[in-house]
């Protein structure tokens, strides 16, 4: 009877399928943590320049800068590929001193006409393929670009 356990325990017959075992949920882990990865990468670069492509649109010229509707969809168009994202363009007016005024009526003392800028925010909910322990499963990818009108 002894020399049949000595005999098992020398045996190394099931080592490769337990160890197939233990490595396959590791490397499956590894492999969808790479795609969760890479998604959330390629959201966040196509949102970054969506938010540009929108403030290019905007700081073309004064007139363009106010043609809020137009910033939305140019943004919206460029990130066609992640979905549906949310887009918040801005148009605001600075004296050099840093006081802002109203675009329309402002003049800053001493200065003359303000500055015009512009600012185009995108954002999006990212969520992953699936839950790992201990992170989050979704959060919010959200760019800003903020330019001076020409």
């Amino acid at each position: 009877m002894q020399t049949y356990w000595r005999h098992l325990k020398n045996e190394a017959r099931g080592a490769a399928v337990i160890e197939l075992a233990v490595a396959i949920p590791l490397l499956l882990l590894l492999t969808v943590g790479a795609a969760d990865f890479g998604r959330a990468f390629y959201q966040s670069v196509t949102i970054s320049h969506a938010a540009e492509t929108g403030a290019v649109y905007g700081a073309q010229n004064n007139i363009t800068s106010g043609h809020n509707s137009e910033m939305t969809q140019m943004a919206r168009d460029d990130a066609a590929d992640v979905g549906t994202v949310t887009v918040t363009p801005t148009r605001v007016c600075k004296c050099p001193n840093g006081a802002e005024v109203n675009c329309v009526t402002g003049a800053c003392t001493g200065y003359g006409a303000p500055r015009v800028y512009v600012s185009c925010q995108v954002q999006k909910s990212f969520n992953g393929l699936t839950r790992f322990p201990g992170m989050p499963n979704g959060f919010m990818v959200r760019r800003k670009v903020f330019m001076r009108v020409q």
